[in-house]
């Protein structure tokens, strides 16, 4: 099984071909969760490939998590439950950040890395704040796994003109250091009350297939999401945080409530 010819001209490495197979596999339920993966050697047999061909596939598979190794026994398909993102409820009824409750409700462990730094605003996040170019913004990346899978990474914007001075001034520090937004906000007297988003299906960038494992043919889903409160029972939506999260598509479903406007 030599590597075939793509649309580009690029011949696809034997590897990615059979691991694309075996994933078709398991997206059509041929292959069900905890079902055995065929062994390297079967896998040589199967399509005449060397064994570190054979490997290849094997340890792609595992490193996007379509797989799991049990020692002394084989490896065997994962299961691939999605997780749920729920809006608009998501943001205003749970205490707690949305990524612990969203990975926590399908009995997954989250885990997250995060790094806050103070930066001023460029013009795109100015326009997403409302805010003039060059103000100060405290700026949040992250990078969320769920049983050691990468599920996203985003970045996000919060107004230090807001923020500064505050108790939640560093999101992930202090009293509210565990909370979500609309706890974190509620505690200087703000409450949440409109988010606004713009859900954007592209290719994953280099960066982002390396980061997320995504596998190759998988779009990325890109949220650009706004959130607006108002302060001391007035009607005067402000920003209060801007975000850019990008998702696996094949690791998430979306899901909308909505309400008939009143």
């Amino acid at each position: 099984m030599e590597g075939k010819s793509g649309g580009n001209g690029k011949r696809t490495p034997a590897y990615m071909r059979i691991a694309e197979d075996l994933r078709e596999q398991m997206r059509t339920g041929a292959l069900q969760p905890d079902d055995p993966v065929p062994s390297a050697a079967t896998l040589c047999e199967r399509y005449d490939v060397s064994m570190i061909t054979a490997k290849n596939a094997l340890n792609l598979l595992r490193g996007e998590g379509f797989t799991y190794s049990v020692l002394g026994k084989g490896t065997y398909v994962a299961e691939r439950q999605r997780m749920i993102r729920t809006a608009p409820h998501r943001y205003f009824r749970s205490a707690e950040r949305t990524y612990v409750d969203e990975a926590q409700r399908t009995g997954r462990r989250p885990e997250v890395e995060h790094e806050t730094t103070f930066i001023t605003a460029d013009n795109w996040v100015g326009q997403r704040l409302d805010i003039e170019p060059g103000a100060q913004v405290v700026c949040t990346t992250y990078f969320v796994k769920a049983d050691g899978r990468p599920m996203s990474k985003s970045i996000s914007w919060e107004p230090r003109a807001i923020t500064g001075g505050t108790i939640i001034e560093h999101p992930h520090e202090g009293p509210h250091a565990e909370e979500g937004l609309n706890a974190r906000f509620a505690a200087i007297g703000w409450t949440i009350e409109q988010v606004e988003e713009h859900l954007i299906i592209r290719e994953p960038t280099t960066d982002e297939t390396a980061d997320l494992a995504v596998p190759s043919g998988i779009p990325v889903v890109e949220v650009r999401q706004t959130v607006r409160a108002v302060r001391n029972g007035t009607d005067d939506l402000v920003p209060v945080e801007a975000a850019d999260i990008v998702f696996p598509a094949d690791r998430y479903e979306f899901h909308y409530l909505m309400d008939r406007p009143r």
